[in-house]
């Protein structure tokens, strides 16, 4: 029998009187694979906010990207392609390479962030823990972590399918099958198959041929097998494949339309296919996941926007990982000599990873006279040369080609204890001992013919290249220390009211892993070409302008210490049950890796030039009173750069950009439930995603101000159908949700305007 996955169990809550389709009270189990989202499950230490499947279908959550702000202080803008997943979470985040969060779909962690933007079929809960979980999940974990559960044929029985229809020519189709066998030999057994698609003309168009500048084809499959024996052994086999094709990167100027000559656009593979188990071994129980994932993406840019040929970047890559993880705990807690009890968690991790990607610069006329010729030409008059002598190529157009391979290994081993002390006192504490190794092999080169005028008769072919290899070796010790304090508790026998309160402190490190600059190497080979030029007619330069790939290829790890104060606390009574919380939070950001213009040469670089502070606060809560449901979740996030020299201005005290100073999600629905055969309910929900102030730059000069998107839905509930209307940004709020600059230019995309439309669901 092929091996398994660890799962266990929760009840989602959802309202008395619910149809099958929003999965009612009595529906059982979910199974998870990971034991450690067991243990962050039920840590009494943990900030942590769970999103059910009733409300990410009826608040038409299609993708992670929607969880903004309900996760308050986590902010993913929606702007660029799929490709782009930047997260923001409590004032860390970078627009490029590693991501501060980790994402689990079914406990197996999602390895290559560009594909981390997938669209929603049947997601069973989403949880997300803030703060640094590197003792547990280690590298690129330390803003937090999300887990996806999807829906198993063990939870649920049948057939759900749903077609929707919206502006903009966006249409979806869904269908799921859920059948479980019977018991045979010992096993329970259920199989899943869920297959999805979604295209869209997009809200934006390019005016320069009137194309859509946003137009989206996304499909998929998923499959699943879950297996539970008899003596307890639990295990799943799940696998998926994922497309993307897309015009994307809508960038424009300000106030001026989308227009640009070349073509955007985004294209994606992806596949995955994982094991996990959940096996007793006497008074232990060992669990693990072993994992395979391929990612083949392809990337098209216009960098320069315009609608003249300046230059574009296609980038390619195949991404192939493989992990393994295990993981042994006590089945039941230990309970120590002077009466307190423990539990613990030790576990071990490896993987491995390899990327061969490609990234072509294609250099066009406007782009050769005004950023190299222009330059180049500069740099010679500056150097001495008289004017009359000017540098000029004979293509009109050329390449710079770039080819990298990366390869990747990480090994791991961790142990988390929890002390219960007291009845009200528990004391967790945890290590991670890491290691990873980074290997980088880049070959650049170009070719072109040249001339200078006054100096040379005909033109010269001169071939530049650049070679090299360079490795990256890093060590992690990733400690976490928790306590928390139950308050006194108060119980009523009149009306079965309670009331449930704690407090909880933490102080944990993480770190987001290092890496190499690629995106660097068309300036490198540019200055390259520059040099054997001249060498070439006899000319050096004691100290060029140029600077070796050496001084900038790689940076390093960046490393985050954060210290947390929070308070849950519960009221239940017969009709209503109230969850609120509310924590403090600071953290400091060390080795902070920051996009800055290198000390000599044109191009820019990440480096870890910076570190940063910041201090917030969080609130959330959750009514359910009845029929009315009602759930809250603000942040905010004081960021600032603690120090930050880019070589040419000094940033410390500035607030760090892309950062929303707030957020606040506010949704309300109410359930009319109808004494009817046929016709059962009728659901309203409106609910508000809000964000800013965010600075779009360090000297904090340019921003987008606070503003709020309003969106709602009405769903019809049937016997087998429901009915829904939806709309988004109702008040079609204009905002910008990306500003930079790029060749001295500011450039932005703005938000989406409204968009609304209707959708069928039919459960079987």
């Amino acid at each position: 029998m092929v091996s398994c996955i660890v799962f266990f169990t929760i009840i989602l809550p959802i309202n008395a009187g619910e149809s099958k389709i929003t999965f009612n009270d009595t529906l059982q189990e979910v199974t998870v694979i990971d034991a450690r989202i067991n243990e962050r499950q039920q840590s009494a230490t943990a900030v942590h906010t769970t999103i059910g499947l009733r409300r990410i279908e009826q608040e038409q959550r299609t993708n992670y990207k929607d969880i903004s702000a309900i996760v308050p202080n986590f902010y993913i803008p929606d702007y660029g392609s799929r490709m782009t997943s930047t997260i923001y979470v409590r004032g860390m985040g970078a627009r490029i390479d590693n991501p501060v969060t980790g994402l689990y779909v079914d406990g197996i962690a999602v390895a290559n962030k560009n594909a981390y933007d997938f669209s929603f079929a049947d997601i069973r809960n989403i949880e997300f823990w803030s703060g640094p979980q590197g003792t547990l999940f280690g590298r690129n974990t330390i803003g937090g972590v999300m887990s996806i559960s999807t829906l198993s044929a063990l939870d649920w029985q049948g057939f759900r399918a749903s077609v929707g229809y919206g502006n903009g020519n966006s249409g979806e189709a869904h269908a799921a099958y859920y059948h479980k066998f019977g018991k045979t030999n010992h096993v329970l057994t259920g199989v899943s198959a869920v297959v999805n698609y979604r295209h869209t003309d997009g809200f934006f168009t390019n005016t320069y041929d009137s194309s859509h500048a946003d137009m989206a084809d996304e499909g998929g499959i998923r499959l699943r097998f879950d297996n539970r024996f008899d003596n307890g052994t639990t295990c799943n086999v799940t696998a998926g494949y994922n497309f993307v094709k897309q015009n994307g990167f809508p960038y424009h100027r300000p106030n001026q339309p989308v227009n640009h000559n070349d073509y955007c656009g985004y294209i994606r593979h992806s596949a995955h296919a994982g094991v996990g188990y959940n096996i007793p071994l006497g008074d232990y129980r060992l669990s693990g996941s072993t994992a395979w994932q391929i990612l083949a993406d392809k990337m098209q840019m216009d960098q320069d926007y315009t609608p003249l040929p300046y230059f574009t970047l296609v980038q390619q890559q195949m991404f192939n990982h493989i992990s393994q993880e295990l993981t042994l705990t006590p089945k039941n807690a230990i309970v120590t000599g002077n009466g307190c009890t423990w539990k613990w968690l030790t576990g071990a991790s490896l993987s491995f990873s390899n990327n061969d990607m490609t990234a072509p610069v294609h250099f066009m006329q406007t782009g050769i006279d005004s950023l190299i010729l222009k330059n180049a030409n500069n740099g010679m008059h500056s150097a001495g040369f008289a004017d009359s002598i000017q540098l000029s190529l004979q293509e009109d157009n050329f390449l710079i080609n770039s080819d990298f391979n990366t390869r990747h290994a990480d090994v791991a081993v961790y142990h988390s204890s929890t002390f219960q002390l007291t009845p009200s006192l528990t004391l967790e504490a945890g290590l991670r001992l890491e290691y990873e190794y980074q290997h980088f092999n880049y070959l650049s080169d170009g070719m072109v013919h040249y001339t200078v005028e006054h100096v040379l008769t005909g033109y010269r072919p001169i071939h530049s290249r650049v070679q090299g290899k360079v490795s990256l070796p890093i060590f992690e010790a990733l400690p976490r220390l928790a306590v928390s304090y139950n308050l006194p508790s108060k119980h009523s026998d009149v009306g079965q009211q309670s009331f449930k309160h704690r407090l909880f402190a933490s102080i944990a490190e993480g770190y987001k892993a290092g890496g190499f600059n690629t995106q660097l190497f068309s300036d490198i080979l540019q200055n390259t070409m520059m040099k054997d030029m001249m060498a070439d007619i006899g000319v050096y330069f004691a100290d060029g302008s140029e600077y070796t790939v050496a001084d900038v290829i790689t940076y390093k790890p960046e490393r985050c210490l954060t210290s947390e104060l929070s308070w849950v606390g519960t009221y239940r009574n017969d009709d209503m049950s109230l969850n609120s919380r509310a924590t403090l939070y600071e953290l400091e950001v060390f080795n902070q890796q920051l996009t800055v213009f290198p000390k000599r040469g044109t191009g820019r670089m990440m480096t870890n030039a910076g570190r940063s502070r910041s201090m917030g606060g969080e609130i959330s809560a959750g009514l359910a009173w009845n029929n009315l449901s009602l759930n809250i979740a603000y942040g905010y996030t004081h960021a600032s750069f603690v120090k930050y020299d880019n070589g040419k201005t000094n940033y410390a005290g500035k607030r760090v950009p892309y950062i929303p100073a707030n957020t606040l999600n506010i949704a309300a629905d109410y359930r009319f439930i109808f004494s009817h055969k046929f016709f059962q309910s009728l659901l309203l929900n409106v609910n508000t995603q809000a964000f800013g102030t965010i600075w779009w730059n360090e000297d904090n000069t340019e921003k987008q101000s606070f503003y709020a998107l309003v969106n709602a839905n009405i769903t019809l509930q049937m016997k087998y159908i429901s009915l829904t209307l939806w709309g988004k940004n109702l008040s079609n709020t204009e905002y910008d949700v990306f500003r930079f600059v790029s060749m001295g230019k500011t450039l932005m995309q703005s938000g989406k305007p409204i968009t609304f439309g209707t959708k069928i669901n039919i459960e079987i």
